[in-house]
């Protein structure tokens, strides 16, 4: 028999419970963990631009001393406790979050748009609403909903505790290729789902940046980034966009059939794109390159890969050839494979 409702209540809502104390944030089903500022600011944003957070649960209880429903909220106790601050001018959103209302105060948010404090105000959040359940039906419930969680991959647990813009700048450009990482078999889609896009690109962006290094950086860079962050995002982003632009052009979108749709490859073959055209710190070569009048020859020239993939008698091909093979099969994330790599295509593509 069905003990819970699932229902929404606006912010609007919780606002007035905790007016009148019928809500309570403190119960001891709850972690006492304290978000960062950057972690609140997040989440406002995302308010802000209309897109959904995780759902609440909330038990509710009759207090039959003073006839007032009390809801005891058993999950979700920091988003909403975030979301109250931030509605009592607590804090303020990130400018790096959010152009347009960072800086400002929920009470000065009409200063930038008439009407966001009753979007804010009539937002909707998702909640379960647990009816005069008991502590251990509670505990129980949670027990069971961890039996079928999934565990997190490296990168899910990363984009769960970031929040910077670098993070939100990877986040943006995965999606955003979606369709080519999936039509041109780099990734695929129930991989996307686990957030192999969002690892691809900011792997790709932290090469554009710092230079090529080993796969096992990304974590420590998240951290980094979260500190400070002083990049300009929207030229990253127009670089990203323009090498990936170049590729789909190279191969006339046909990448799916070529040996460059495996990961190790296509992260070799964009960074040597990268190079060619803004310079990638730690590869010894020239960028005086110009793949616009070139793109025939060169698209030409990578040909060279399959060719190398599928030869048998390996008699047949040069010491860089094998050395590139061997790179393409063995410790394929590490610094020094990953430069000579992309060195070795740069080379390829620019020798007449």
């Amino acid at each position: 028999m069905k003990n819970f409702d699932s229902r929404t209540y606006s912010i609007n809502d919780f606002l007035e419970w905790e007016s009148n104390m019928q809500l309570e944030l403190s119960p001891k089903f709850q972690r006492r963990s304290v978000w960062t500022d950057t972690a609140r600011s997040f989440l406002m944003d995302t308010i802000i631009e209309g897109k959904p957070i995780p759902k609440v649960f909330v038990r509710q209880k009759l207090n039959t001393q003073t006839r007032k429903s009390i809801r005891e909220v058993v999950d979700g106790q920091q988003r909403l406790r975030t979301i109250l601050s931030f509605m009592k001018d607590g804090f303020t959103i990130n400018k790096k979050h959010n152009s347009k209302y960072g800086g400002l105060y929920f009470s000065q948010l009409d200063q930038a748009d008439e009407d966001i404090q009753a979007h804010i105000l009539n937002y909707e959040i998702s909640v379960d609403l647990l009816v005069n359940m008991s502590d251990s039906d509670v505990l129980d419930i949670f027990s069971r909903l961890n039996s079928y969680s999934v565990t997190l991959n490296d990168q899910e647990k990363i984009n769960a505790n970031h929040f910077s813009s670098f993070k939100v700048l990877a986040d943006k450009v995965a999606h955003k290729h979606n369709s080519f990482w999936t039509k041109n078999k780099i990734i695929a889609e129930l991989k996307v789902l686990r957030m192999e896009d969002v690892q691809m690109s900011a792997d790709l962006l932290i090469a554009m940046i710092e230079g090529i290094m080993t796969k096992k950086n990304i974590k420590k860079q998240y951290a980094l980034y979260e500190k400070e962050f002083e990049h300009d995002v929207d030229e990253l982003e127009a670089r990203f966009d323009r090498v990936i632009n170049l590729i789909d052009s190279l191969f006339s979108g046909n990448l799916s059939k070529r040996e460059f749709k495996r990961n190790h490859v296509f992260y070799s073959l964009f960074l040597a794109i990268y190079h060619l055209e803004f310079g990638v710190v730690n590869i010894d070569r020239p960028t005086n390159f110009s793949l616009d009048d070139n793109l025939s020859k060169v698209s030409q020239r990578l040909e060279h890969i399959d060719y190398i993939f599928e030869e048998m008698d390996k008699n047949n091909l040069s010491e860089n050839d094998l050395q590139f093979l061997n790179d393409c099969r063995r410790a394929t994330t590490d610094t020094s494979v990953r430069v000579r790599r992309s060195t070795y295509l740069i080379d390829l593509m620019i020798t007449d």
